[in-house]
């Protein structure tokens, strides 16, 4: 063969991610192709492929649960939000630079405090029932998080807004009740999904603006969504039908991709990230972020109402350990609290909390537990890698005389029995662009997702009197008290900051990698398209 007809032989391998980039490009490198040619054709892979319409999306997914619904204020598992992203839209999405992009909202701006900001809205967008969408849609929607009676877990941030006024039928005015200059980052919340005006019932086949419409939803069974061909944007959607199937066990998902019983699937286990890069079929998606996987210790109940235990954790964690042997290098080291050191809010004067084994014994002694038996919750519902690194920290504590018993419970009984029920557990969240959100909806004494129960009276007064700050030092001076607090006495423990990773079918393309989300923010379904 020649050299020309072997290199299009191996581009065209590569564009069909039937090898890896390191293999194509050692594989040239190894016959002799120079630099130049080498990284030209690299180059050439995003454009040897152009989007085309049709074919079938199978999603693996971390569970299917009873508790699954279309009702953006009762979304809480991964599953759920990516769905929620298929049937709906926000009013501000993210770039990726993690930055505020218009979505249905075209643009907006603020009054001369921050304490209003004015929303000008898309033209032609469409429900899936064919009705227009516009200013009623954003106010019925948005209220719904916070009005009177609500139990949604973004209740705790959308109740900055104090109403919501229609200035026609494109324009919306927010009236927050203090200033808030990050006041849009809010909106790109994945729970703040616009719904129709006057909306309850989400059962059966709801609408929404969305790039695929609902053709069945029964949770905890089958979900299925076709294409909408009236779809108002211009990067998708280009597949027939969607469809998300819950498959709990990492293992069986991943055997699930490689055998093509589905294409894409979400939250790979790390230690299968080289199975999936060499198998010839399938290719990992891999995107550096500020998601965390963490130790949830309940304050509000035995044993880890003591400081002294949770002190004592904390300490027993080996947490370069934890990234080396269950994220396989793919995330860095944590501290005590949600911000990651990418984050420029990150308090970087607070000291790394490092594995030792001595002080970790010096305060499980303080409390009298020193070998008594503890039960600690580990899943990977929450975050792919949980239930390995809660089986790191049992090893790791038992130097320090620690003596944890990892329980693994039923994938579908997580949310409803295990998490805000247990008094240790392992939790996940993905990262937020802004402090706030994360402390508002994670830490805050008024948010119904506080699994710590956390509730500090100097840390709610900050997060509030910061919303207002519009000099960055400060705020961020600010955040990095509270950053203090949640290292000191918190019941939040970092097990380690992961990278998004999920993996696909070589002839699924068009999912962009992003910081801000597994599968391209959620929205992967919407980009991707079958190239077979």
């Amino acid at each position: 063969m020649s050299d020309d007809k072997f290199n299009d032989y191996l581009f065209k391998q590569y564009v069909a991610n039937k090898i890896s980039r390191r293999r194509f490009m050692g594989t040239l490198a190894a016959a002799g192709a120079s630099a130049t040619v080498i990284s030209g054709l690299a180059a050439g892979k995003a454009k040897a492929s152009q989007p085309k319409r049709g074919g079938r999306l199978v999603i693996g997914a971390e569970a299917s649960q009873a508790q699954d619904s279309l009702d953006p204020t009762k979304y809480f598992s991964t599953s759920n939000i990516l769905m929620g992203y298929a049937v709906y839209d926000n009013l501000v999405n993210r770039d990726e630079n993690l930055l505020a992009k218009p979505w249905l909202a075209t643009s907006w701006e603020p009054n001369a405090d921050s304490s209003q900001w004015v929303f000008n809205l898309r033209e032609g967008v469409t429900f899936h029932d064919g009705s227009d969408f516009g200013a009623d849609d954003v106010i019925y929607s948005m209220t719904r998080h916070f009005r009177e009676g609500s139990e949604a877990p973004s209740k705790s941030f959308m109740s900055q807004i104090a109403s919501i006024d229609k200035l026609g039928p494109l324009q919306v005015r927010f009236n927050l009740n203090a200033p808030h200059s990050d006041f849009p980052m809010l909106l790109s919340d994945t729970r703040v999904h616009v719904t129709k005006d006057g909306v309850e019932d989400f059962t059966g086949t709801p609408v929404g603006t969305g790039p695929f419409k609902v053709v069945e939803f029964t949770p905890g069974n089958r979900y299925v969504f076709a294409r909408n061909d009236d779809y108002w944007g211009d990067d998708g959607p280009y597949v027939d039908e969607l469809e998300v199937i819950g498959i709990g066990d990492n293992t069986a998902r991943i055997n699930a991709l490689i055998a093509g019983d589905i294409n894409a699937m979400i939250q790979l286990d790390q230690k299968a990230y080289r199975l999936i890069e060499n198998s010839g079929v399938t290719y990992p998606i891999n995107a550096p972020s500020g998601a965390f996987i963490n130790l949830a210790m309940m304050m509000d109940r035995a044993p880890t109402e003591s400081n002294d235990v949770r002190l004592a954790l904390k300490y027993a964690i080996d947490r370069q350990g934890v990234v080396d042997n269950v994220l396989k290098g793919l995330g860095s080291v944590g501290n005590d609290h949600p911000l990651s050191p990418i984050d420029p809010y990150y308090n970087a004067d607070i000291p790394q909390r490092e594995y030792d084994p001595e002080r970790a014994r010096f305060h499980i002694r303080q409390a009298g537990l020193e070998n008594t038996p503890i039960e600690i919750y580990g899943s990977d519902v929450a975050g792919t890698g949980a239930l390995a690194a809660a089986q790191h920290l049992e090893q790791s504590a038992q130097a320090a005389g620690i003596n944890l018993s990892v329980i693994n419970p039923p994938a579908d009984s997580f949310w409803s029995a295990v998490w805000i029920q247990k008094p240790i557990i392992t939790s996940g969240w993905d990262p937020r662009p802004i402090p706030d959100l994360i402390f508002s909806i994670a830490f805050s004494n008024t948010s119904g997702w506080n699994e710590t129960k956390w509730d500090n009276e100097n840390f709610q007064r900050l997060l509030i009197e910061a919303r207002s700050e519009n000099d960055f030092d400060r705020r961020k001076e600010m955040y990095g008290e509270m950053q203090v607090m949640l290292q000191d006495d918190g019941g939040h423990a970092t097990l380690g900051f992961r990278n998004f990773v999920d993996a696909a079918r070589s002839e699924v393309q068009g999912i962009t990698p992003s910081g801000a989300g597994p599968l391209g923010f959620y929205q992967g379904a919407r980009t991707a398209w079958i190239d077979e």
